[in-house]
């Protein structure tokens, strides 16, 4: 996902935000590289597909996550997706089209405990994937075939660095700068079963993509130079005259609590949305919310992925649940479109904004019947006889 950037010709070498291949033609080399160029904003979202990887077809429970997807782009214009399925691991599917997806491996075998997945391809052929493994930071795994992975380095990021993520990193998405290095952008962990919580985006950069320099400040979140609105688990982009735009959900936290001891909350600007740099990816401003297709239930957007298709179509892949059937992945278009740079929403006291859904098991929903207020804590919580959910 990448900034000052060479060409396609380049240098394979790694990419989280996942994918693929500028091409002007016919594809002839796989594509997943952070030096890929991309169109700048605005953007309209225009849908593929509602839902393109979903529980019934990973073979994960109903109510369960599918979530936290990445791709990569092959000579043969499949695109091999790389998603978090619960109780199963990292599942591997491959479509000819990015809508039908058909499942044609696991990176671990099994699930081992590794979420978050951002997959690059290195120059001398193989695949490095960069996930979330535990509160020590961000792992990497390597693979000769893209499909079957093993630890390379345990911990390539780590959280230590930055100690207001005590929960541990959420993957990273990958740029990489016109001196050669990468860039890799990250927010702190979402913990399940709480929240939600504001989150913040951090970066840090490497010559070699294992291992890697924190960069001083933060880059979105509170204490942000420019915007401070909550960010969490960031896809990353490079523009041809070296600008950056992230793309980052808002959960509509914000910081502190009110008078009544709750979190404060700005739940209108809960979704996805994008700001650009124009210093090398370090100070963001201009933010924009994307409008998706109505076929989305509200809350869709979280765990973006960016990346070109084989016609040089820009695509974003994200993040959406509903209680029937788990969390799923939906699929749309991103062309240059129009819009107006948005300000941060004063924080109101509301509350309406559910916790982010994530690859660990239980949340915890309010019940309320009259004054009485009770938590209950399951993977699909449901409130006592006589009390609502709030």
């Amino acid at each position: 996902m990448r900034k000052t950037i060479a060409t396609l010709a380049t240098i394979f070498a790694t990419i989280f935000v996942s994918v693929l291949v500028l091409t002007t033609g016919s594809a002839t080399v796989v594509s997943a590289d952070p030096a890929d160029v991309f169109p700048s904003g605005p953007y309209t979202a225009t849908l593929i597909g509602e839902k393109i990887l979903y529980p019934d077809l990973l073979g994960v429970s109903k109510g369960l996550p599918v979530a936290d997807v990445t791709g990569v782009l092959f000579p043969n214009g499949k695109i091999r997706a790389y998603v978090f399925a619960q109780n199963k691991g990292i599942v591997i599917a491959e479509s000819t089209d990015g809508v039908t997806f058909s499942i044609v491996g696991n990176a671990f075998g099994s699930d081992k405990g590794q979420g978050m997945p951002r997959v690059v391809k290195l120059s001398d052929g193989r695949f490095r994937m960069y996930n979330y493994l535990n509160s020590f930071g961000v792992s990497c795994s390597i693979s000769s075939d893209g499909l079957n992975f093993t630890v390379e380095k345990e911990v390539c990021i780590a959280s230590s660095s930055f100690p207001a993520a005590k929960n541990g990193l959420t993957g990273p998405a990958l740029i990489k700068l016109a001196d050669g290095r990468y860039r890799a952008y990250f927010s702190d962990m979402v913990k399940a079963g709480t929240g939600p919580d504001p989150h913040q985006v951090y970066s840090a950069t490497s010559a070699d993509g294992l291992t890697w320099t924190a960069d001083s400040g933060i880059r979105i979140g509170t204490g942000a130079a420019s915007l401070t609105r909550s960010a969490e688990h960031p896809a990353a982009v490079a523009h041809a005259d070296g600008s950056v735009t992230l793309f980052y959900y808002d959960n509509g936290s914000r910081s502190g609590v009110d008078a009544s001891g709750k979190q404060k909350m700005a739940p209108n600007d809960q979704g996805l949305w994008y700001s650009t740099s124009k210093d090398g990816g370090l100070t963001f401003s201009n933010e924009y919310k994307i409008s998706f297709p109505s076929a989305f239930g509200p809350g869709f957007g979280n765990d973006p992925d960016v990346f070109l298709d084989k016609s040089g179509q820009m695509i974003l892949w994200a993040g959406g649940f509903d209680h029937g059937n788990g969390g799923y992945i939906g699929a749309v278009k991103l062309t240059k479109g129009s819009g107006s740079a948005a300000n941060i929403t004063t924080p109101t006291t509301k509350t309406t904004i559910k916790p982010s859904i994530k690859p660990t098991a239980k949340v915890t929903i309010t019940c309320v019947k009259g004054k009485v207020v009770k938590k209950v804590t399951g993977v699909k919580p449901v409130c006592p006889a006589g009390y609502k959910k709030n």
